[in-house]
């Protein structure tokens, strides 16, 4: 039975007085290790392909034979159960590889930004004990030129270029594996210090796994490092029963099966990748396509012509980057960093035919309803599911589904995903619960949420409340909290109405940043917007909006660009809105500050904004207008 025929027989419970609600207790939680269960997936389709890259693809069995030898390599290099292993690469066919082996054998999968300093790299790594580390010959960042990882190698290893030589400055780290995805196959003399990845797996191939009986799904799978718009992210410890099932549940909810084609640019070292894209994929034997190492919306819409996927996830910043695309018309399809001598040998996009979509999941930041019914009109994306979540709930915690009303799929997102529960407490008591349409801060139970933030007890506690449950056995519920102020509508869906520490208060009146941010972007001339909170002597706090303008190529749009003022976005949030909701500061910018996995780092909009005043109130003016 699918979630959405789950929720019309109303099979969720809710109080009728107090903002609290689980989702269905149907189909039940999966039990089986991440093994047993990617073992029935490719016994069920061996020649079905799994995943798939721009210049390479991997059937089912090729994927269990790949991550067999390298978990058996794992194992003779002395990696056990509960050794941290840490995945710094680009989406890509050894991403996968190198997760399943990890789940194989019980190792814990570390994905980290390949966008890492080599100081950050470091803490991240000392901050875990690192025993391995799996690292490219190149980082590809969005739209930027592959860069090498030899800095970072030099920085681990230090002048004697070779690990167990003390000190060095990550004592646990015994191993780097390196995967070589270069161009140019330039060579560097570090490189020799690692292990090839390759000839890891060669080695071992057709090798047995030794059998691993002592695994339980309860035992720590990955930890991720949360992609937070504030510094010092956090580490949460997420169990193989959590995100299987959660990758399980999601792709339920969506419709997946084994015929589906998932086209997924999220990074693989975000939890929007790694459990939506390949969890949710492989626990139903679809097929993942993996259009770049690093997001670039060119790539996308180039794989939605020649792979014809029937389902395109995404964050609404690079649903953004690809309609701005599609809006030009024609464009070369061509890969990033192409010599413009050799761009004439690629063709145009000569039609826009996305018949064959169906499906998808955006998320991952506030989802204007204009950009929603944007994406059903122009990449015929009706089914596109709306989801929430965070790092530390696995991710998704509710979702829209392709039975939900106009409305439900337009203003929440969603219902509750099964064996999952949520209430709405008081943002200053969270041991009060709010009643239903009462706006509070957002509460998670469940299968779901992590267990914890790695050797951090004090971040721990300060994320998660205990409740004693009523009953004979005694039972204590653990509650995270996400930080997210919503409630609870009497359909038993979910309304986000933005972060708590987003909230703009002017005058003692609450202002959500997403209210007026939909407006905005239902400007014909406005690509991007944000709005943060800035200080005001009368008020306490004003509306600040920062604006990107689109782009298009359109010679009318362009024109029109050039007088679109202060005046004129000001009038048009106020002919749509309340008087105070109208920004009083308005700046240009050519882009967006964005974490890992695409939000907008709106802390660092407020320092521009901060700063701005400060140099405004010493005479000095700067990019507002």
């Amino acid at each position: 039975m699918s979630l959405s025929r789950a929720r019309n027989e109303d099979t969720f419970w809710r109080s009728d007085s107090l903002a609290q609600i689980s989702g269905p207790v149907e189909p039940a939680l999966l039990e089986e290790t991440f093994s047993e269960k990617f073992s029935a997936i490719c016994n069920a389709f061996p020649d079905r392909i799994a995943i798939k890259t721009p210049n390479s693809q991997l059937s089912y069995k090729g994927l269990d034979e790949q991550s067999e030898a390298l978990a058996t390599g794992l194992l003779t290099l002395k990696i056990k159960t509960g050794d941290r292993v840490v995945i710094s690469l680009g989406n890509g066919i050894p991403y996968a590889v190198v997760s399943y082996a990890c789940f194989k054998i019980g190792a814990i999968a570390v994905p980290l930004n390949p966008a890492y300093t080599p100081d950050q790299v470091i803490s991240a790594l000392n901050h875990i004990s690192a025993s391995c580390l799996f690292l490219s010959t190149d980082i590809t960042l969005p739209y930027k030129p592959p860069t090498s990882t030899a800095l970072l190698l030099e920085s681990l290893l230090g002048s004697t270029r070779e690990l167990n030589s003390c000190p060095l400055p990550v004592n646990s780290l015994r191993h780097v594996f390196l995967i070589k995805n270069s161009i140019n196959q330039v060579e560097k003399p570090i490189f020799k210090s690692t292990i090839d990845y390759d000839q890891l797996i060669s080695d071992n191939h057709g090798r047995q796994l030794p059998n691993q009986g002592h695994l339980r799904n309860s035992d720590i799978a990955t930890i991720q490092f949360t992609s937070g718009t504030t510094s010092a992210p956090k580490a949460a410890c997420l169990s193989h029963k959590s995100i299987l099932n959660n990758g399980f549940l999601v792709g339920r909810g969506m419709d997946l099966t084994e015929r589906d084609i998932v086209c997924c640019p999220p990074p693989l070292y975000h939890c929007f990748g790694l459990v939506l894209g390949l969890l949710a994929v492989m626990t139903h034997g679809a097929c993942i396509i993996l259009p770049s190492e690093a997001f670039d919306a060119r790539a996308v819409l180039r794989s939605i012509e020649n792979d014809r996927p029937t389902a395109l996830y995404g964050v609404p910043t690079m649903f953004l980057a690809e309609l701005e695309l599609l809006s030009q018309g024609l464009f070369y399809l061509y890969p990033p960093h192409v010599h413009s001598l050799t761009k004439r040998f690629y063709r145009f996009i000569t039609k826009k035919d996305f018949s064959h979509l169906r499906t998808g999941i955006i998320g991952g930041s506030p989802i204007p309803s204009s950009l929603r019914l944007t994406l059903h009109e122009k990449l015929n994306l009706s089914d596109l599911a709306s989801c929430y979540g965070l790092t530390e709930t696995s991710p998704i915690v509710c979702m829209t589904t392709s039975s939900d009303t106009l409305e439900q799929k337009l203003n929440t997102v969603g219902g509750m995903l099964p064996h999952t529960f949520a209430k709405i407490v008081s943002r200053d008591d969270p041991t009060r619960t709010l009643r239903y349409g009462e706006k509070g801060e957002l509460l998670i139970s469940g299968y779901c949420v992590m267990a914890g933030y790695w050797q951090d007890e004090s971040r721990t506690s300060e994320a998660m409340n205990e409740e004693n449950c009523p009953g004979e056995k005694k039972e204590r519920k653990i509650w995270f909290r996400t930080g997210d102020e919503a409630l609870i509508q009497p359909d038993g869906y979910i309304r986000i109405t933005g972060r708590i520490k987003d909230i703009i208060i002017r005058g003692g009146e609450n202002i959500y940043p997403p209210e007026i941010e939909n407006v905005l972007l239902q400007h014909p001339l406005i690509l991007n917007a944000s709005i943060v909170g800035l200080p005001d002597v009368i008020y306490g706090e004003v509306v600040a909006a920062f604006i990107i303008v689109k782009g298009d190529g359109n010679e009318e749009h362009g024109a029109a660009a050039g007088s679109l003022s202060k005046d004129s976005v000001r009038g048009w949030v106020q002919a749509r809105l309340s008087k105070m909701l109208v920004p009083k500061h308005i700046f240009w910018v050519l882009q967006m500050p964005l974490t890992a996995s695409g939000k907008i780092e709106k802390y660092k909009l407020k320092d521009f904004g901060v700063q701005w005043l400060r140099e405004k109130e010493t005479g000095y003016v700067g990019l507002e207008t």
